[in-house]
């Protein structure tokens, strides 16, 4: 195993950066610091500095949170991080050390 880190980013689905939708303006920043693994999650309810977001059937939310967690070497982590920086305005933002099982894949040998 490697280590690694974890960047999990929150926004809601209504969240904008740079004129365009959060989650697809920090995809393209994902791409354009190399970021191999990154998911993008929707939850089904959430609470934060907006109030409730939820996707119960009384509520017509498009509101709804989002998690954009990216899995890579700590190097290209803290490189995705000092690009998106400047783009992140008020996202929260949570980053941690993680082991790497797939040497093979971070290296580039799919």
């Amino acid at each position: 195993m490697i280590e690694g880190s974890c960047l999990r980013i929150y926004l809601t689905e209504s969240s904008r950066i740079d004129g365009k939708p959060a989650m697809e303006a920090i995809l393209n920043l994902c791409r354009e610091a190399g970021l191999r693994g990154v998911s993008v999650m929707r939850g089904i309810e959430g609470m934060g500095e907006g109030g409730i977001h939820t996707a119960s059937f009384l509520s017509l939310s498009a509101n709804l949170p989002l998690l954009v967690e990216a899995i890579d070497t700590s190097e290209r982590i803290e490189q995705a991080l000092a690009i998106m920086r400047p783009h992140l305005g008020h996202c929260l933002v949570a980053c941690w050390p993680v082991s790497l099982m797939r040497t093979e894949y971070l290296h580039g040998h799919d």
